[in-house]
């Protein structure tokens, strides 16, 4: 992110014919969402449902806010909470129950705040009509582990994407659904340190003209941006920027 950006969390909204309100799916809740979601005039009671990609506070430093907030303060609204199986016990353990775990109900656990619905990566899930594929795609790798981000691919009615979540450059994994994605959020490294975390933008120009061409990105530090549109690709997502994915 850039020092006037917000996390890198994202909202999927779809709007159901008629009069009815919109459903909204927060993908990841970092440490800003109670600032980046009140810029854009949304509430923790506005969203049906939350995506938890991995566990790095930029992605769920927000989620003991929203579910206080939802318990206390907007009569106890619950949303869905989606998240590969591995991730909840750690999410939980190591994470919330801290802040959550007493309440003046008496002990609680993640379920007395949210919905948990446990994903499997062969499955994937749905929402709202829309299909979406959870991608084990490794974030850190070590000697001693790989650490995954959960990337989503979506299967719209018109156009499908790709959001890599937080991920290495691994084009030989990726490439395949690079080329089948319509619209790609591709995380982005700039400046001269590459982390070995995050695909770097040096790396991402190496990538075919086809696929940068549908390329967006983001979670960009706060470096002097190269011309992205002149190298080919989309361009930089800017904070509060809105797609529309049909």
């Amino acid at each position: 992110m850039a020092a006037d950006n917000f996390q890198s969390n994202m909202v999927l909204e779809t709007t159901p014919s008629g009069n009815a309100q919109p459903h909204r799916l927060l993908i990841d809740c970092g440490s800003d969402a109670r600032h980046s979601l009140r810029n854009l005039g949304y509430m923790p009671n506005d969203f049906d449902a939350v995506y938890i990609s991995h566990l790095h506070s930029d992605h769920i430093g927000g989620l003991e806010w929203m579910a206080l907030a939802n318990y206390f303060v907007f009569d106890g609204h619950r949303a869905t909470l989606f998240a590969v199986q591995e991730l909840l016990e750690p999410l939980w353990e190591h994470s919330l129950r801290g802040g959550l775990e007493t309440s003046d109900h008496g002990n609680s656990q993640l379920s007395s705040y949210f919905d948990v619905a446990p994903l499997s990566i062969k499955d994937g899930f749905d929402w709202q009509g829309l299909h979406l594929d959870v991608i084990p795609a490794p974030h850190i790798v070590t000697n001693e582990t790989t650490m995954y981000s959960y990337a989503l691919f979506g299967h719209g009615k018109k156009q499908s994407f790709f959001l890599t979540t937080d991920a290495i450059f691994n084009p030989d994994d990726h490439m395949s659904l690079y080329q089948k994605a319509d619209i790609i959020f591709q995380d982005c490294e700039l400046g001269p340190r590459h982390s070995g975390v995050h695909a770097h933008y040096k790396e991402l120009v190496t990538l075919p003209d086809a696929v940068k061409a549908k390329m967006w990105l983001y979670h960009y530090q706060a470096y002097d941006k190269p011309d992205a549109i002149a190298d080919g690709f989309c361009g930089f997502i800017e904070p509060g920027q809105s797609f529309d994915l049909g």
